[in-house]
């Protein structure tokens, strides 16, 4: 199960493994983080280990933000088994975050 916390209102850090074992939970708990907000970023540098699962949950996580008139930024600066599996499923993700992120 991955550890995942709240940095502030606008921050969700995940640590330890997402894979399509754990994905409703994390998926649940990111939903609940937007509805206290109109912008998160997820950070996924503290990831160990991503399967394309997660990578496809979190990539339909913020289109169903953006539906909804929210946002979801995918933030990985270092992380290089995150960069690899987002690259292979053809997700973008953000290693810098914008100035107008909130």
């Amino acid at each position: 199960m991955p550890f995942h916390r709240f940095l502030n209102n606008h921050l969700f850090r995940l640590e330890g493994r997402l894979y399509s074992g754990n994905l409703s939970e994390v998926q649940f708990k990111i939903e609940s983080a937007l509805d206290r907000t109109q912008s998160l970023i997820v950070d996924l540098d503290p990831l160990e280990k991503i399967d394309v699962a997660g990578a496809y949950m979190l990539y339909i996580a913020s289109e169903k933000a953006r539906e909804n008139n929210k946002r979801i930024i995918l933030f990985c600066k270092e992380n290089e088994i995150v960069k690899l599996v987002f690259s292979y499923a053809g997700i973008h993700y953000s290693s810098k975050l914008p100035r107008t992120a909130f």
